[in-house]
């Protein structure tokens, strides 16, 4: 009878044992959720507490820790997750675990419970520590992402973006501060006291010590369950009850909730109410693609503007789509917690230009143009940021002039230069000499001996042909000529001008009380001549330019090149209606003048084109040749 009931007493011991590990898994399973972004959808818990439940099955019965590569298959396809992120997750618990397991196995030695030094838990310790720093490294690391990238493009893109976004998700979460925070952290205490409550019942069922359970468990991280008994003389039958117990009931439990009692695959055993655990930049964009470009910006260590726009101005919002343009700043329709948004971001050089352009903007926030309100202008380090209202049924004004009637494209350009014009008018200055002149040196003549170099070294010849004509660079040196240069320059009246009054920065907007708004002004011009904005129009409509900025192909075979302008029948008719228009405000010779100013915008934009690629700077290069062969031809 006393034997029955020992041995009762050691089957119920076993019971609970089993019973506190199931609890034990279902935490963890809760933890594990703490470490996904939050997004809409709230957190499977149940489907990544089955995943573990299999995960657990399978490390029981294989080595080398195969079920955590399972369960994080498994898990990925149950939550229509990033495998990348999923396994992400996975290394972050387990970072957790070790530090914790490495703690308590280090008390033990030092409370000489264990014989000899913990090499395990030293190996386990810098596991962590090299993780952790590898984290904070790769988010600073410039040359640590580029030689990632480098090595992951030995394999086909897909694998690499793929590595890319495990490295990046990994470092998020390591570096973003979630293990430490109150939440993972009191879960985590919580999972390994019940487990070691577990743990104990154990050895109390099988008549042994805790700590010969505790390392048959835990310390023992590459062996299968089938190994354990033999290795630490723990009873097998009992100990596969301790630990596949839990697991089948997990998955039995599962089975009959999600298929005979009809509960959707992913409910959530609890509503998720807590904070985001750590920032992700794959939840900040609508489309796959946004978080793959950013991954190939961050990576290859190109397009500084989109890789710094994703890690430092998305955090409050989902990006839908970028815009083109033709600055280094970048534009893009982003989604808030109540509104869309234009968001325009800039670094470096292009952030201070960014800053000048809203305090511009805020300046002139009442003047005859309608110009764009500036909301929540932020300053970083080396970076700058504002947003823009985005109203309804808005569009860019190049969209709206090829799809909509030519008459209400001409409507608004007309509106849209007689605002201008009555912006000017409301300062009446006249330039000082100087002014001019340093105008004429650093934006014509700087630019133009710049270009010319580019052009030598590219080309390797003074000669060349575009579109099949001939040119040659010493018709460039009208630009080194201050004599002719000033002659140019007869209109010498100074305003407050737009700077950058092109298609491209009008916003067509049919809710606006005027139609339409302008945004991205330019102030710093030397000379503020008012002609300036008119030949910024120009730029736009003369050779199209904005089609030009979208593509700038060129063909190029030796000193032969060829770019495509197809500037559209719309472009072309608005064209004329600009000529007509500044012919009747003004005179012939101003319409000159706006097309000498029209080819110091064109001298402005190739150096930058040049830094973007060659291609693009041969492209503006060869246009600005033809212009200028066009102008001396016109008006010699």
């Amino acid at each position: 009878m006393g034997q029955l009931v020992v041995s009762n007493t050691r089957i119920a011991w076993l019971i609970a044992a089993a019973t506190l590990l199931l609890a034990a898994h279902v935490v963890r399973a809760y933890r594990w959720s703490l470490l996904f972004p939050r997004t809409e959808a709230s957190p499977d818990r149940r489907g990544l507490l089955r995943s573990l439940g299999i995960g657990y099955a399978v490390n029981a019965i294989l080595p080398l820790r195969i079920g955590e590569i399972v369960r994080a298959i498994v898990a990925t396809r149950l939550r229509g997750a990033r495998l990348a992120e999923v396994f992400a997750t996975v290394v972050a618990e387990r970072v957790a675990d070790i530090v914790i397991v490495t703690a308590f196995v280090f008390g033990a030695w030092l409370s000489g419970r264990t014989n000899g030094f913990p090499l395990m838990a030293l190996a386990s310790a810098a596991t962590v520590f090299t993780l952790a720093g590898g984290a904070v490294v790769l988010r600073h690391s410039i040359a640590l992402r580029r030689g990632l990238w480098f090595l992951a493009g030995l394999f086909n893109p897909r694998v690499r973006v793929g590595v890319a976004d495990f490295a990046w998700s990994t470092a998020e979460i390591l570096a973003g501060g979630t293990l430490v925070r109150w939440q993972f952290t009191i879960t985590t205490f919580v999972m390994w006291a019940v487990y070691l409550a577990a743990y104990s019942c154990f050895a109390t069922a099988i008549g042994t010590s805790q700590a010969s359970v505790v390392e048959a468990l835990l310390l023992q991280p590459f062996t299968s369950m089938l190994h354990w008994s033999s290795d630490t003389g723990i009873s097998a039958p009992a100990l596969r009850f301790f630990v596949l117990a839990p697991v089948a009931t997990i998955i039995a439990g599962y089975l009959l909730y999600a298929r005979w009692l009809k509960i959707p695959a992913r409910a959530p055993i609890l509503p998720y109410r807590g904070p985001q655990p750590h920032f992700a930049a794959s939840t900040r964009y609508r489309h796959g693609g946004g978080y793959h470009g950013f991954l190939d910006a961050l990576f290859s260590d190109a397009r500084s503007a989109v890789s710094g726009f994703g890690m430092r101005a998305v955090g409050d919002c989902v990006v839908h789509r970028y815009f083109n343009g033709g600055s280094e700043a970048l534009t893009a329709l982003v989604e808030t917690r109540d509104r869309m948004l234009i968001r325009k971001f800039g670094m470096g050089a292009a952030a201070l230009k960014l800053k000048q352009q809203a305090d511009w903007l805020q300046r002139h926030e009442r003047s005859s143009l309608p110009l764009v309100p500036v909301l929540n202008p932020q300053s970083g380090h080396e970076t700058f940021c504002y947003d823009m209202p985005a109203w309804d049924r808005t569009s860019e004004y190049y969209e709206a002039i090829h799809s909509n009637p030519l008459t209400d494209s001409s409507r608004t350009l007309l509106k849209a230069l007689h605002g201008m014009d009555v912006m000017h008018g409301a300062t009446n200055d006249i330039a000082h000499p100087t002014q001019v002149d340093a105008y004429l040196a650093r934006k014509v003549s700087d630019n133009a001996d710049q270009i010319v170099r580019f052009a030598r070294q590219t080309l390797g010849d003074d000669a060349f042909t575009f579109n099949g004509v001939d040119y040659h660079l010493d018709e460039w040196n009208a630009f080194q000529d201050p004599a002719w240069l000033n002659d140019q320059v007869q209109h010498r009246r100074s305003a407050v001008i737009h700077g950058d009054f092109t298609i491209e920065n009008i916003v067509v907007a049919p809710d606006h009380a005027e139609g339409y708004y302008v945004i991205d002004p330019n102030p710093e011009n030397i000379f503020d001549s008012p002609l300036i904005d008119w030949a910024k129009m120009m730029q736009s409509l003369h050779l199209g330019y904005e089609g030009l900025n979208r593509s700038s192909p060129v063909t190029r075979s030796d000193t032969r090149m060829t770019v495509p302008i197809t500037r559209s029948e719309a472009y072309a008719n608005l064209h004329n209606l600009l000529e007509s228009e500044i012919v009747s405000r003004f005179s012939k010779d101003v319409l000159r003048e706006v097309y000498f100013h029209e080819l110091v915008n064109y001298l402005r934009l190739t150096p930058y084109k040049a830094r973007q690629s060659a291609e693009r700077g041969l492209a503006f290069f060869a246009c600005t040749s033809m212009l200028l062969r066009k102008y001396q031809q016109a008006y010699a």
